[in-house]
């Protein structure tokens, strides 16, 4: 039996969650241990309004594991995840050794943290206000600009 790297993605019921963060971890957690699953880093990851509505659920939190398991019990978990009450829904992937150690890194850095890029973005300020960005002289490198109605209005080869 050949031991894989695995990234485990678990949708939970936010409202459990909430009520008993501890239990619904250890739901999961609970979940990975019996197939045998040895988890390396975990942590709740985002909550947040649903784009459709998933088993009535309208609101969600994303649970991501990061664990070694033999490629074998794949279906178990996914039969046990669906078993799951507080498990909306689930995404297993295997990761080669690279991807794995820079996922273990982040859920395990300084703050715990992972960021959506949106948040990155934020952080870094990269979508300052418009004059943040300086003088940019007349522009004279891009000759004039045609208005659509000047012309003979014939735009489709661009």
């Amino acid at each position: 039996m050949t031991e894989y790297m695995y990234e485990g993605m678990f949708l939970l019921d936010s409202n459990r969650f909430s009520a008993d963060p501890e239990a619904t971890q250890q739901a999961v957690l609970g979940m990975l241990d019996r197939v045998g699953a040895t988890v390396v880093a975990s942590r709740p990851w985002q909550e947040g309004k649903l784009a459709y509505p998933v088993d009535k659920h309208r609101k969600g939190l994303y649970y991501l594991a990061c664990f070694r398991m033999d490629g074998g019990q794949i279906d178990e978990l996914n039969r046990l995840s669906k078993l799951n009450e507080p498990v909306l829904r689930q995404l297993i992937i295997r990761h080669p050794q690279v991807i794995f150690d820079a996922m273990v890194q982040a859920l395990t850095s300084h703050d715990g943290t992972i960021h959506s890029p949106e948040q990155k973005a934020d952080e870094r300020g990269e979508r300052g206000e418009r004059g943040d960005r300086g003088e940019r002289g007349d522009r004279g490198d891009r000759g004039e600009r045609r208005h659509r109605d000047e012309g003979d209005g014939d735009f489709s080869d661009r």
